[in-house]
């Protein structure tokens, strides 16, 4: 308070010396010397305003829900043509498309098949390759992959080398460019078994495949095909496997393996395919034997050791036999259930071309013979749903799924490589 009294003295000390001063005008503001010489008058300055806040982000749109289901489709082996000494001999032939007849079979969320040949750009006229059966496919015979609605194949056979390094290099990125994943790829570096993914509403597919057959030796340098004898085979997908087990809902190992012309799985075959199960598989799905061989259900996984011939030009009484594996998995507490595995019995007929048809009347029942007998020695049964000639698997319902219904009742290829079995 003394600070205050001391202004308000001196201002009435000045206060009574200014009344003798003459008076005297104040000087003129900005504004009004502006307006006095005609000029007009500046704004009186402003605050600034503060910036308008910013819109809030919108909201992220939620993740759909995952689909509660998801059904795979398999089929076996699938060639477009072979060398002979006059050149290529093509399998397909004409305006037909070759899975034509088998668009509603091959119906699925996703659906896989054993390429067992090279894919490449332009196809040579003579064979790169010295083995006694030589394959090969042109990026427009694969296209017809695409047509059929095929997701994924298998690559990891004893016809990769075909040929040779032009093989090596275009059939992953043709099958890529063509929207095909490819299991089994020659590669350059370490490791070779890789497991790649497939994703489909939710879901994610992990498809790794490998060989234990080749038509001669690997080359040296690499690339190398993920090849192992079948003893061997868990050592090297064993933990490939499980960490895929650890980030994917599914997990399929394609095996290029066995006998040709056999009717069951070797016991070491057996051994490899219920081991990979135990350490996580869902699927372990077999080829080579150019025969459909049993499908077996192993804790809670399904093992088809060979699912045969698909398009061939093989249609001998037996090697004809063949079909498509359906399996549904359902969304459960923990790992997915398998709660439906359908086969759906095919034929290879001659005419105009070898191609795949469903297998209706005595070729059916030779199908379902077949896979029911062969299945058997393997524990296994199927049953014949007779509205619609398909099998099914006896399975255990799906625990946490209820939604599940059960399913209804009712000439030589390839040559054996001294690395293999």
């Amino acid at each position: 308070m003394r600070h205050a009294g001391l202004r308000h003295g001196l201002a009435a000390a000045l206060g009574c010396l200014c009344l003798a001063c003459p008076a005297q005008e104040a000087p003129p503001t900005v504004g009004a010397k502006a307006e006095a010489e005609g000029e007009p008058a500046a704004a009186p300055a402003r605050e600034s305003e503060p910036a308008p806040e910013p819109a809030p982000a919108p909201e992220p749109e939620p993740e759909p829900a995952p689909a509660p289901e998801l059904e795979l489709a398999f089929v076996g082996d699938i060639i477009y043509g072979r060398y002979r000494d006059s050149g290529f001999d093509p399998i397909v032939e004409g305006e037909l498309p070759p899975f034509a007849a088998m668009a509603a079979a091959l119906e699925a969320d996703l659906s896989f098949a054993n390429l067992e040949t090279p894919v490449v750009e332009t196809l040579p006229e003579k064979s790169p390759s010295h083995a006694d059966y030589r394959f090969g496919a042109s990026r427009a015979m694969a296209q017809s992959l695409v047509d059929a609605g095929f997701d994924a194949v298998s690559i990891a056979n004893n016809h990769h080398n075909d040929q040779r390094e032009a093989g090596h290099r275009e059939t992953p990125q043709i099958l890529a460019d063509l929207g095909i994943v490819a299991a089994g790829a020659a590669r350059a570096e370490a490791p070779a078994f890789r497991f790649e993914t497939l994703e489909y509403q939710g879901w994610r597919v992990a498809f790794g495949a490998a060989t234990t057959k080749l038509n001669m030796p690997l080359d040296e340098p690499p690339p190398h095909l993920p090849w192992a004898k079948t003893e061997d085979l868990l050592a090297m997908i064993e933990g490939p496997l499980r960490e895929a087990r650890a980030s994917h809902d599914l997990v399929i190992v394609s095996l290029h393996w066995g006998q040709e012309y056999t009717d069951d799985p070797s016991v070491r075959q057996k051994r490899a395919a219920r081991a990979l199960v135990e350490a996580g598989a869902d699927l372990v799905f077999g080829h080579h034997p150019h025969v459909l061989q049993g499908i077996e259900s192993h804790e809670g996984g399904v093992i088809a050791y060979s699912m045969g011939n698909f398009l061939f030009e093989n249609a001998g009484p037996v090697p004809k036999l063949t079909g498509v594996l359906h399996l549904r998995y359902t969304r459960s507490a923990g790992r997915p259930c398998l709660s439906a595995a359908r086969f759906d019995p095919a034929v290879i007929t001659r005419k105009p071309y070898p191609h795949p048809e469903p297998a209706e009347g005595r070729s059916g029942t030779q199908v379902r013979d077949r896979l029911q007998t062969l299945s058997r020695r393997l524990g296994t049964a199927w049953r014949e749903n007779a509205d619609d000639g398909s099998m099914h698997m006896e399975l255990p319902q799906c625990a946490g799924a209820p939604h599940a219904e059960p399913a209804e009742a009712s000439e030589q290829v390839g040559g054996e490589d001294p690395q293999g079995e």
